[in-house]
């Protein structure tokens, strides 16, 4: 009987832990060889032993999927060969959400960021059944992801509009999500409810709480958000000292930038599974439970 009780203990916990999902989540390595700044409390060379760090981290730790949520590098087209290859070092799939700082580059390199990337399209899906991940470009419209002059003028154009609003994230190191993205977000999340899968949205910049380094339309991703059971959590980056909020049941996350400080790292373990979100945080990044609606 004994025994018995023991297979049936065995098969339980082995369906539950084939229902989680462990991924690994790094905001902000921004690495560049460049002197610790104390304006901004940044130490830009450690971003590659950090990272280095993260990377032997996850592979260890049965983690399937790993995410960086923008700002891989500070500055100068040539940091992606110091960091690029580290995140080859994952024995699982990596990706990557776009940050400003990634596109501090030479005018002349700026078309070539997302190649550096591995990336063939800005902004994404990977699904990982029950899991879809959706993955946003917040350089989308921006006065310095681009050289074309149309798109530079229509990008501060629509800064200034909601600087006349009264937001005060409309800044030039932020940016938005243009309307023909807007649309393919509306239409991943409704295609994630009709399948009832759970979508978890990344991007480099904060939507929640309102601050001066979130999306400029950070409302209107809010608002399209909270119209679909599916999403879950909206984790990014862009923050540095890290942030939390919870409304409507969506856990929105900002994640500590691994460039901070002089003494610790920061990056996160993540396990998904049905009832909550457990944030495993290393160095500096918190650990939290986050109960799943």
């Amino acid at each position: 009987m004994k025994t018995i009780y023991s297979i049936i203990f065995l098969l339980v916990a082995n369906w539950a832990q084939a229902q989680s999902l462990k991924i690994g989540i790094v905001a902000d390595c921004q690495f560049c060889d460049c002197d610790y700044s104390e304006r901004w409390n940044n130490d830009y060379r450690q971003g590659s032993p950090r990272l280095q760090e993260a990377v032997g981290k996850f592979n260890t730790n049965e983690v399937e999927l790993v995410f960086h949520l923008g700002d891989f590098i500070d500055r100068d087209f040539s940091s992606f060969a110091t960091v690029k290859p580290i995140m080859n070092g994952l024995k699982m799939p990596h990706y990557f959400a776009l940050g400003n700082h990634d596109f501090s580059v030479a005018d002349s390199l700026k078309g070539q960021v997302l190649e550096a990337l591995d990336m063939t399209t800005s902004y994404y899906t990977i699904e990982k059944d029950p899991w879809l991940f959706i993955v946003l470009d917040g350089t989308d419209i921006s006065p310095y992801s681009s050289m074309d002059s149309s798109k530079i003028a229509f990008a501060n154009a629509q800064m200034e509009k909601y600087k006349n609003e009264g937001r005060p994230q409309a800044k030039p190191w932020n940016g938005a999500l243009g309307k023909e993205q807007l649309r393919w977000l509306e239409a991943q999340l409704n295609d994630a409810d009709k399948r009832k899968l759970n979508a978890i949205v990344l991007a480099h910049f904060p939507v929640l709480p309102l601050a001066a380094l979130n999306l400029w339309n950070d409302v209107e991703v809010v608002q399209i958000l909270e119209q679909h059971k599916s999403v879950k959590a909206y984790f990014n980056g862009h923050h540095h000292p890290g942030n939390y909020a919870e409304k409507e049941g969506i856990h929105y996350v900002t994640f500590q930038g691994m460039v901070l400080g002089k003494d610790d790292t920061a990056y996160a373990i993540i396990t998904l599974d049905k009832k909550e979100i457990t944030i495993e945080g290393v160095g500096c990044e918190p650990f939290r439970t986050l109960r799943v609606k």
